[in-house]
Formats: structure tokens, sequence, C-alpha cells
């Protein structure tokens, strides 16, 4: 199944599932801090502090008889209705506090799930060395739209390497580095025929963070690789694997590399290194193969060799 579109993140939505969680969690804890002192409010005052503190000897005890009468009666009369206002004030948010519970333990699957638990433990494992440090530096987020996917830098200037089908038939895209400086970059290069699309940023830039890409006899079976890239809701995640060897495929006239690594949607654009730290393929899709008995799903990149095309005309400018 190739990997033609990007899973949305949270930062292509204006109302993000984040959004909408941070939303309903303060309109709750507003309504609770509300509630809460409406019913202190409420509370019957205390007929001891009430009382004018000031004791007239000389008032008939007649008077002072019947005046703590009526206001004994009042105060009978409050407690027979408190109860009733202040119990559904209370089951109100305890219902509001079970919803917004309910809220965060149906989201956090979707986020924190099996696959995500895996990758994110060996990006935190990986991302202890040095090398993985440097080579995030150059991995950038593709954004086109509502489109995301990942890329990465190859020249100080900025030329970006991705997917063609994350920018599809625009001509433009943004292009944010580890840093967060974030830059607008022209399409140069659309090649549908491979699923390679270059861009060029337009600001004056300078000494970005670059991939070397591989230019001698770049891969054989069972070398080991690094992919980084933005998988699932996650930004520069680094995963290890090794290389399976090219690949026929339905949808290219030419053969694509196949990897035993970890891809999900938004590691179109992923830059696969070798173990010298340069790029000898493109991540772009997913397909699954036999391994003995068993089907399993492996990750599908296209060649840097078939990008030599471009060496002139784009990569030597």
């Amino acid at each position: 199944m190739l990997i033609l579109y990007v899973y949305p993140f949270v930062s292509g939505h204006s109302l993000s599932r984040f959004g909408i969680i941070n939303l309903n969690y303060y309109i709750i804890l507003l309504i609770i801090s509300r509630e809460l002192f409406s019913i202190r409010n409420d509370e019957p005052n205390n007929p001891i502090t009430s009382v004018d503190p000031v004791n007239d000897t000389d008032a008939p005890l007649e008077w002072e008889e019947e005046f703590w009468n009526l206001e004994d009666d009042d105060e009978e009369d409050e407690l027979n209705h408190r109860p009733k206002r202040t119990w559904i004030k209370k089951t109100i948010i305890v219902m509001l506090v079970i919803l917004l519970f309910g809220n965060l333990i149906a989201f956090i699957p979707q986020i924190y799930n099996l696959p995500a638990l895996r990758f994110l433990k060996k990006d935190s494992q990986l991302s202890q060395e040095e090398q993985i440090q440097q080579y995030k530096q150059a991995v950038v987020n593709v954004s086109v739209g509502d489109r995301k996917g990942s890329g990465f830098n190859i020249a100080p200037n900025g030329l970006i390497i991705t997917n063609q089908h994350v920018i599809d038939d625009d001509n433009a895209g943004v292009i944010q580095f580890l840093n967060g400086k974030t830059y607008l970059a022209d399409v140069i290069v659309s090649d549908s025929e491979i699923d390679i699309s270059i861009l060029k940023i337009r600001d004056a830039a300078n000494n970005l963070p670059t991939l070397q890409l591989e230019t001698e006899n770049m891969y054989q079976e069972g070398d080991p690789i690094h992919v980084i890239g933005n998988p699932l809701e996650f930004y520069r995640i680094a995963t290890e694997g090794t290389v399976l060897g090219l690949t026929p495929t339905e949808s290219r006239h030419l053969p694509m590399l196949m990897i035993q690594a970890p891809i999900y949607n938004g590691n179109s654009g992923s830059p696969v290194i070798n173990n010298k730290g340069n790029v000898i393929a493109v991540v772009y899709a997913t397909t699954t193969t036999s391994q003995g008995d068993e089907s399993v799903t492996v990750g599908l990149a296209i060649p840097i060799d078939y990008l030599e095309k471009y060496e002139k005309s784009v990569f030597q400018k």
C-alpha cells in the first residue's frame, strides 16, 4: 500500500485534537470554579457570626427569644432548600470531570500507540549518538497546505529533497529546520516518474546544515541504515534497519530499493542514510512482502542515483 498522503499533523489544523482537548480542559475548569464558588456563596451563614456582637442587656427577654425564634425559622427554611441545589451542582461537576477524563483517555492511544512507543524508544536510544544528532539538523518538515511530509537539505543555501506526492501540483512549500527556523521554498524539480521534488529556499540563507548524497556503489543486501523523518504525529524520529535490495514495483518503471525499517505515514521524503552518513535513498512508500511463511511490511525508497540527471542542472548551480 503506497503512502500517497501524509497523516494530518497536529499543527496542520486550526482546531486540532490537542487544541480541542485544551479548550475543553479550560472550559471545564472555568465551569467547576464557577460552580464551586456559587456553592460556597450559597452556604448558610453561621448564626453566631451573623448576630450583632453588642449585647443589649436592657432589652426584654421576650423580645430576645422572639428574635432568635425568627432567625431559627429562616435558617431551617434555607437548610431545607440548600441540599437539593448543592447536590445538583456537585453532580454536574462530577459529570464534567468524567467527560474530560474520558476525552483524554480516548485520545492517548491515538498518539501513544504500540508502534509509536516502539519507535520513540528506539529514537531515544539512537539520539544519544552524536552522528544522529547531526543528521537530524538537516532533516526538515515540509508543509504544503494540509499536506505534510519529511525532507532533507543538501546545500548550505537551502536545496531540499522530498517526494513529489507531498508537493503535488503546488509551486512552493514551507520548510522548517530543527532549530525552528522556517523558510519559503520554490519547487524547481517535480518528477512524478520517480516521485521526487526538489525545492530551493527563497531567502538568502547560508550555512544551513546538510546531508551528503552517496556517489559511489551505494548499497548491498544486509547493509545497516538509518531513517530519519516525521512519522505519525512526531518529528525527526530516527530508526534503524537494513537494506533488502532492489525490487520491481507495479507503479514505477524503475526498480525501487526495499528496506527493512519501521516506516509510517509522514515518513514520505525521509532520507535513508548509510553507515558513512551519506544518503542512499529517499523513502516514498511501504509495501508487503513474504519472508518465509509470513507477510511483512517493508519500506520502499528511491535510490539516490536516480537523481544523477539533476546533478549539473540543479545540484551544481
